[in-house]
């Protein structure tokens, strides 16, 4: 079983719409689907020759089966904040969340079955999380209420040196700990009123162009991610 992070284009897409609703029950569902809001699947079939959703702005699958015809199944074609939950996949030998996936996706599985055989997440992989004992697994399957959605948003997504972005997470409970990290340790991160926003710092002088993802936690089991690119000074491109 092969576990991707994102591939090249695919063509002929065709997608059925949904109509706006924001849960669908004991439905089959035929090819690409396309849902333009945060969305729950609860006991339905989805099959498809690839792809299941067109996008995903948020989705939870509880007690569904995936039937892929063509050995390869992404839930998405873009998008995350998708979770899968006592889910099965079948007739699947190449597995992933959305076929033009990011660093900064996240997504989560509980209880997840390809032909039968238990999911299991790669430990360096961070884009899938496994909700197990969190509460989070409680808010999905209607164990407690809670947020199953969490969203990160910026208002700039490249830096220069010493430039500044404002972050932001939205979607949790007043009161719940967010904590904050950067993949590099030349990016200062400085938290903000509530805990759920911050400012993210790029370092006095940038060499070359790299991308940082800026990831924000939860104790509760939700994250949320951004890619920052950091852009080298004018000077250094004319020097190289």
């Amino acid at each position: 079983m092969s576990i991707l992070m994102g591939t090249g284009c695919l063509t002929g897409l065709s997608a059925q719409v949904l109509p706006i609703l924001n849960s669908f029950r004991n439905r089959t569902f035929q090819g690409v689907v396309d849902v333009s809001w945060p969305v729950v699947f609860e006991g339905c079939t989805f099959v498809t020759d690839s792809i299941v959703l067109r996008h995903s702005y948020g989705a939870v699958f509880r007690h569904c089966t995936f039937e892929s015809g063509g050995g390869v199944l992404y839930i998405a074609d873009s998008g995350d904040g998708i979770i899968l939950a006592d889910c099965d996949i079948n007739g699947c030998k190449v597995f992933g969340f959305g076929r033009m996936a990011g660093k900064s996706d996240r997504n989560y599985v509980t209880t997840v079955r390809l032909d039968g055989d238990d999911f299991t997440v790669p430990e360096d992989l961070e884009t899938i999380i496994e909700i197990d004992g969190l509460e989070l697994e409680e808010s999905v399957k209607g164990e407690s209420a809670g947020p199953v959605i969490m969203m990160m948003s910026a208002d700039r997504y490249s830096l220069k040196r010493g430039e500044t972005a404002n972050l932001k997470v939205k979607g949790l409970e007043t009161g719940m700990f967010v904590g904050w990290r950067s993949s590099d340790e030349d990016v200062q991160i400085t938290v903000e009123g509530d805990g759920c926003s911050c400012r993210v710092s790029a370092p006095d002088a940038v060499s070359g162009q790299r991308s940082v993802i800026i990831s924000a936690y939860t104790e509760y089991g939700l994250e949320a991610a951004c890619e920052i690119v950091l852009q080298p000074d004018d000077k250094n491109k004319k020097n190289r």
